[in-house]
């Protein structure tokens, strides 16, 4: 994960603020892009990208918009549809850049005309492996297709952040949802890295759907975190849940409120394929999403 840049001192890693176009940018994003990189000394760059479909779809004669307010259809020129993405991407950068430089974080800003999972993958591809990919805009019951596409296509990454229509929160406890033991560590790790600039402590969740290896997995980590400087974790949780079901996790994120949350990617919590409606109904803050 990115904490291991920051431990062992290799070249820092890169937050990479993705926007794809529309007209919802999700300031709680913008927050965790900020929070990530005071985190791990890294720097922001906010990505916008001018999907090149769009632009193919406003060639076709037959191509006409509707705006947000309503009123007639009409049609969207070529020169038109590239105008206000420039306003659109104009406005994004400024806004990063204003929350930036309050965060004395540094950021840097670029606009890209491609389709959009390559034009992120190649960005990310520019910076090696040590990458973080945070969504500019929030994700909807519908988008897993989406979410999964992104984490097959862009490999040099090594995790991504979304956040819901409901997000609100960025300060406050960080939850390490942990399914997989192996993960513990560096999960923790990250946690722990994320948790003062989120003005809270670390929570960590232990979940499977057995009590014999929760206790097992308990009494793991205890041990984990009672032989280094772990601290900051105040409280454990131990979760009985089925491999299919997220609800009991997402009562968590209800539960604690945090202001940051980990979990593995296609485990319970966000399962590959399935449909995202009972985590954007709980999810009020962001989500770290590790491979």
């Amino acid at each position: 994960m990115i904490a291991h840049v920051a431990a062992a001192d290799e070249r820092s890693g890169r937050v990479v603020l993705w926007h794809g176009g529309s007209a919802s940018v999700s300031r709680i994003a913008i927050d965790a892009a900020m929070l990530l990189a005071q985190s791990f000394q890294a720097e922001v760059e906010s990505l916008y990208v001018e999907d090149t479909q769009l632009f193919d779809l406003a060639a076709f004669p037959f191509a006409r918009v509707i705006g947000a307010s309503g009123g007639s259809w009409r049609a969207l020129p070529h020169e038109t549809l590239e105008r206000e993405m420039r306003f659109a991407a104009a406005a994004f950068h400024r806004q990063v850049a204003e929350v930036g430089s309050d965060a004395s974080v540094p950021c840097r800003s670029r606009i890209v005309r491609d389709e959009p999972l390559r034009a992120v993958s190649r960005a990310c591809a520019e910076n090696g492996p040590w990458n973080l990919v945070v969504l500019g805009e929030p994700l909807t019951p519908s988008d897993g297709p989406r979410l999964a596409q992104l984490f097959e296509r862009v490999r040099d990454t090594t995790g991504a952040v979304i956040t819901g229509p409901l997000g609100r929160r960025s300060q406050g406890p960080v939850v390490a949802v942990v399914e997989d033991f192996q993960r513990l560590g560096p999960m923790l790790r990250a946690a722990q890295r994320l948790a003062p600039a989120c003005g809270g402590d670390v929570k960590l969740t232990l979940v499977g759907d057995r009590r014999d290896e929760l206790s097992w997995m308990e009494g793991e980590a205890r041990l984990l975190c009672a032989t280094g400087s772990e601290d900051d974790v105040i409280a454990f949780e131990s979760v009985l849940a089925a491999n299919d079901d997220p609800a009991p996790l997402a009562a968590v994120l209800q539960r604690y409120k945090p202001g940051f949350a980990l979990a593995q990617y296609g485990g319970r919590l966000v399962a590959t394929g399935a449909s995202l409606r009972p985590l954007t109904a709980a999810l009020e803050c962001p989500l770290l999403l590790v491979r």
